[in-house]
Formats: C-alpha cells, sequence, structure tokens
C-alpha cells in the first residue's frame, strides 16, 4: 500500500484542520461598543444606543460581543475577540458610540478610564482607530463595517487644547465601509431622547428588508442633515465590492390560487398551463416597473410587438427576437448590442428539472467590441408568484452567463438571471439579475416586475 509523505500529510492535516477552524467561524460577527461615564464630559445616550445596535444585530444574525462603559483594557480585549471570531468569508461590524479625537490625522476612541492631560498622551491611553482597521485587515474577509457614533466634543474641555476637532478622514480599505456620525471636524448631536441622533436613525434604516447598506447610508445622511437643519451632516468612505444588506429582501409573495383572467381579457379564463411556449402576437404589450438596486433608481419599461416577419418578431423600441421572446437585437446600457444565435432567455418545452449548456456570442453594432457567453440554463419549477399585475402560476427559471470579452481574457464576469415565466402572459412576470466582475465587484443589480400587460 501506498504511504503518503510524512510531510505531505502533515499538510493535509492542516489544511484540513484550518478548512473546519474557517467553518467554525460565524458567518456574521460585530463588535459593539457604548461608552457613556466618563469622568468628564459623560454622555447619556451611547449605552442605549450600543444596546439598540446589537440588538438589531442580533436580529440580523450577527454575533454580537457587546461592550458598555469600557475601559482602555476592556476595549483592547475585545477587539482580540472581535478578530479570533472573524473568518475569511464573515461579514464584520465594528460599531462605537461615545467620545472621539483626531491627534495629527489620527483618530482615537475614547475609553471612559482615560486621564488625558496632554495631547501626546492620546495614543497610549486611547484606542488607535487603525488598531481596529489592522485586525480587520489581518482576517482578510470580503465584508467590514466600521460604524463610529462619536465626534460629540472634547470630554476634556480646557485640561486638554486640541489642534484639531472631531475626527479625521480617512479612507476606506478594500471591502470596507467607514461610516462617520458627522463630517470630518465636525460635532455630533447626543441627542435628547434614548439614543444619539445619528444612531437613531440608523436604527431605523438597517431594518428595511432589502435595502443595500448603500442605501441604509444614504437615507439615514439625509434623515440627520434634516432634522439637524443642517448642522450635522455623516459621511462615509467606501471600498464595498459586494452587495450587502443588514436584512434580507423578502421573497416573492406566494398565493394560494393565481388569476385566471389577463388584463386584456378580464372576466375571460385563459387555461393556459404555465410552461406553455408563447404565442406571440401583434400588438402584445408589456409593462415592467425595473428597480436600479445599487443606483436606487426607478423607471417603467414597455415592451409592444409592432410586426412578426416570418420568425422574426420586431418590437416597438427596435428590438428583435424569435418567436419565443429570445433576442437576437436589444438595447443594453443605451448601446445596441446582437445575440448569435440569440440572447438564449427560453428552452422549450421547460419541463422541472431540465438542465441545458448554451452558448451565444453578444456584440455591439459597430463591431466595437463582443464577448462569448457560456449559459448553464436550469428549469427549477413551478411557482405561484404575485406581482403589480397580479398572481400568476408561473415557472421559476435560473440562467447563469459566464461571459469574457473577446481580445481581452481577463476582462470576465458573471450574470445570474432569476425569473418566473408564465404562459398566460407569455413572457417573464418577474425578474432578479445581478453582474458580477472578476474582482468580485457587483456591477449590475436590477428586479424586474410586471405592472401590467395586455396579450391576444
Amino acid at each position: 500500500m501506498y504511504a503518503l509523505p510524512t510531510a505531505v500529510l502533515a499538510a493535509l492535516l492542516l489544511s484540513a484542520g484550518l478548512a473546519a477552524a474557517q467553518a467554525d467561524k460565524p458567518a456574521r460577527v460585530a463588535l459593539v461598543i457604548g461608552n457613556g461615564k466618563y469622568l468628564h464630559a459623560p454622555l447619556a445616550n451611547p449605552a442605549n444606543d450600543a444596546a439598540d445596535i446589537a440588538k438589531e444585530l442580533k436580529a440580523a444574525g450577527f454575533t454580537v460581543i457587546q461592550r458598555e462603559n469600557a475601559s482602555l483594557k476592556e476595549m483592547v480585549l475585545a477587539l482580540r475577540e472581535f478578530g479570533d471570531k472573524l473568518g475569511r468569508t464573515s461579514t464584520g461590524v465594528f460599531f462605537f458610540a461615545g467620545h472621539g479625537l483626531q491627534v495629527r490625522g489620527r483618530n482615537y476612541l475614547v475609553p471612559v478610564d482615560a486621564d488625558i492631560a496632554r495631547e501626546d498622551e492620546v495614543a497610549f491611553a486611547a484606542l488607535d482607530l487603525a488598531a481596529v482597521m489592522e485586525k480587520l485587515d489581518s482576517a482578510r474577509n470580503p465584508i467590514n463595517l466600521v460604524i463610529l457614533d462619536a465626534c460629540r466634543n472634547n470630554p476634556f474641555g480646557k485640561r486638554l487644547q486640541l489642534t484639531q476637532s472631531g475626527l479625521a478622514q480617512i479612507d476606506a480599505p478594500p471591502g470596507t465601509l467607514i461610516a462617520f456620525s458627522t463630517a470630518p471636524g465636525s460635532a455630533a448631536d447626543d441627542g435628547g431622547g434614548r439614543n444619539g441622533l445619528y444612531t437613531r436613525h440608523l436604527l431605523e434604516h438597517m431594518r428595511k428588508p432589502g435595502a443595500s447598506v448603500e442605501e441604509t447610508f444614504r437615507s439615514v445622511r439625509a434623515a440627520v442633515r434634516k432634522e439637524s437643519a443642517g448642522r450635522q451632516i455623516p459621511w462615509e468612505s467606501t471600498s464595498l465590492e459586494s452587495h450587502f444588506a443588514f436584512h434580507a429582501a423578502p421573497p416573492p409573495k406566494v398565493a394560494k390560487a393565481p388569476s385566471t383572467a389577463p388584463a386584456s381579457a378580464p372576466g375571460k379564463p385563459r387555461s393556459i398551463a404555465p410552461s406553455a411556449p408563447p404565442s406571440l402576437a401583434l400588438g402584445d404589450t408589456w409593462t415592467y416597473r425595473v428597480r436600479d438596486l445599487l443606483g436606487q433608481s426607478e423607471r417603467s419599461r414597455t415592451m409592444t410587438i409592432q410586426e412578426i416577419r416570418g420568425a422574426e418578431v420586431l418590437w416597438k423600441d427596435g428590438a428583435r427576437s424569435d418567436l419565443l421572446g429570445n433576442f437576437t437585437r436589444a438595447k443594453v446600457n443605451e448601446a445596441w448590442r446582437t445575440f448569435t444565435p440569440s440572447s438564449q432567455l427560453y428552452v422549450f418545452p421547460l419541463n422541472p428539472g431540465a438542465k441545458f449548456s448554451l452558448s451565444t456570442v453578444e456584440a455591439m453594432e459597430d463591431q466595437s467590441k463582443s464577448w462569448d457567453h457560456e449559459i448553464a440554463f436550469t428549469v427549477v419549477g413551478e411557482e405561484d408568484v404575485t406581482t403589480l399585475a397580479g398572481t400568476f402560476r408561473a415557472v421559476k427559471l435560473v440562467r447563469t452567463l459566464k461571459w469574457t470579452q473577446r481580445g481581452k481574457p481577463d476582462n470576465v464576469g458573471v450574470n445570474t438571471m432569476t425569473y418566473w415565466y408564465s404562459g398566460q402572459v407569455k413572457r417573464w412576470v418577474l425578474q432578479d439579475q445581478v453582474s458580477v466582475s472578476k474582482s468580485g465587484k457587483e456591477t449590475l443589480r436590477q428586479r424586474w416586475e410586471l405592472e401590467s400587460y395586455s396579450v391576444k
């Protein structure tokens, strides 16, 4: 029997041990600190802020390390525990509410036991924010959020004359978002209620299902600026490359029974199987609500069949497709592109469990750029889906497209489209689409939802 060399066996065991250790790491980890009981300039709300943020993060699936009114030693030990729990695939959140100072361009988070009389003492009496960033960098995980509801004022008053007020602006390293409760060099409001002004609005907006982290902080910034009449304006520095939301978007609503009458013929049921191929006709029209979940914009898109020439369908906007709705010409990012043999959206019959491997070539009409597409197409099965246009029995499809730009083999990425096709409607009624580049950065996240339709 062949025996593995000792060195190889040791390496395999070490690799397995590391993999097992990573598997034991929580998917979401947070360190939450609220310091308010300072010897000088105590704050009423940070302990409440920390408690409420911790509660909300736990509801969002985080394993939370929580400290209130912590000394410098307690903050350092908590940071060590936080770093130990972070795995290579974990999402990390660091939240601090309390006093913050900047000295010579560096930011410091003040513990409750700090006794600082001179500016040069800050470095060894408070927690350097750089230590937090280094701990996150050591974890090498893909997503980190650093949230600072600090910079309220100088807690040492006349005892300590600082050359700069507030916190200093810093750039976020890759995969990180740093959120400050107020602009660089400015003070934040401790608030007159249970929470500080910033944390109160953060709690409200981080609860919204499906809201991206960028959308969350934009909403917080607008709310704080409005309530403070412009005196306090939060800001963020971000280099996030992946999508993150505190709470996932709700799944499509499922109804007990599908709608029996299309918009084109009220009161006249259409007994058409969900997986039935479309019989496209002149004048068929569909209107969708299109939401850009990265740019947080929304628009309506209407598609109408203008002419049918043999096996080709001409659409009112200039697009072209085959008789099944697979496009051979379509507008993408405001530029017309061609697809050979087609965009490969449907392969009938749509039998549950069916899988297909397809390929197509996408090209700019001026031939300046082209891409090779390798498509994995799966028919998942039938579901009831509720949209703005009603509830439909539909077939769920998943289409994963790997693209490579011709002439630039490093320009690659993956587009994943999940959509629900209805034979009654002749097209999909709901579509979610995400594109990710080679580096892991999301370049597209959209949702199309049927608003109305009229078919023959």
